[in-house]
């Protein structure tokens, strides 16, 4: 497990870590890495407890939000943010410290998270996904940004590196097939699957299949409150706890950008995009995910 540094096509580098056969975000000194996933299949899970999955930028603060409220039965602020229990940014010891009810969040692949802990509690575990093509331009302004990355390129040059899975987290598409072949096999514990594009179009309908799967009953009013807060723009108006823009992030850099639905559209090149969709064909020819790339509400 070392320190990586990484060349994009024009020559700006990016920091990471070698994990050994996987690239981790470097949020952590590899040393403290290290020790994360060592003791990962160690982490005692509260049978409370919801686990929430999600490659970066899929989604993961809308879903973090939406399930402590749903948890907690209430839109009052919430302590802390997702950051506090992410697998990559925390030590075991801090999330062991959390209040129940917990929503522990990772990025990492599934052969990196504790399952013999979710198959042992039958914690119920939610994945997030989102359109691929909208997910690799939100994670190039996400590595802009965050200050651990240490990466000032452009966006023709940072793709290349991307569509060879030479960044933090992998391919996407190796990320989602891990997942999907896992759910065929059995995967052993409760297992929800929900889409951030579906989330947009119909956040009610969404939400009620949440709550069915979570086993929790909310009221009426509850339930449009909860759909307020999870609006993009309300969430992108509250402000990040201050330690964690000092820590985390770049000056400039915002963790809510847009998350519109067809944004990537303003980022790929004709050639670009004819690349990215012969690539993700190749790769996905025998998924059963289906994404929604363009905003039919648009139309």
């Amino acid at each position: 497990m070392s320190a990586l540094k990484v060349k994009d096509a024009g020559g700006s580098t990016i920091d990471m870590i070698d994990v050994g056969g996987f690239i981790a975000s470097n949020f952590k000194p590899p040393s403290g890495i290290k020790k994360l996933f060592d003791n990962t299949p160690n982490f005692k899970f509260r049978d409370d407890d919801v686990m929430l999955c999600t490659y970066p930028k899929t989604g993961t603060h809308l879903m973090f939000d939406m399930l402590l409220m749903i948890l907690k039965k209430s839109v009052a602020p919430i302590q802390g943010n997702k950051l506090i229990p992410l697998w990559q940014c925390q030590s075991l010891d801090d999330m062991n410290k959390l209040p129940s009810p917990r929503v522990i969040n990772s990025h990492n692949p599934l052969r990196y998270l504790p399952v013999k802990g979710l198959k042992e509690k039958q914690i119920k575990t939610v994945l997030c996904c989102r359109n691929p093509k909208n997910t690799v331009v939100s994670f190039y302004n996400h590595m802009r940004g965050v200050k651990y990355y240490s990466y000032d390129g452009k966006w023709d040059d940072w793709l290349p590196l991307y569509l060879e899975g030479k960044l933090a987290f992998g391919k996407y598409s190796d990320y989602l097939l891990e997942w999907e072949k896992a759910m065929k096999e059995n995967i052993g514990f409760p297992l929800h699957v929900v889409f951030y594009e579906d989330l947009q179009l119909d956040t009610y309908k969404e939400m009620d299949k949440l709550l069915k799967f979570l086993g929790v009953e909310l009221d009426d009013k509850l339930k449009q409150d909860i759909v307020k807060e999870c609006g993009f723009d309300v969430m992108a108006s509250k402000p990040m706890p201050k330690e964690v823009v000092d820590t985390y992030f770049k000056d400039d850099f915002r963790i809510f950008r847009k998350g519109k639905i067809g944004d990537w559209k303003n980022w790929f090149s004709d050639k670009q995009n004819a690349k990215f969709d012969e690539m993700w064909t190749e790769e996905m020819k025998d998924s059963s995910f289906k994404f929604i790339y363009t905003d039919p509400r648009a139309d």
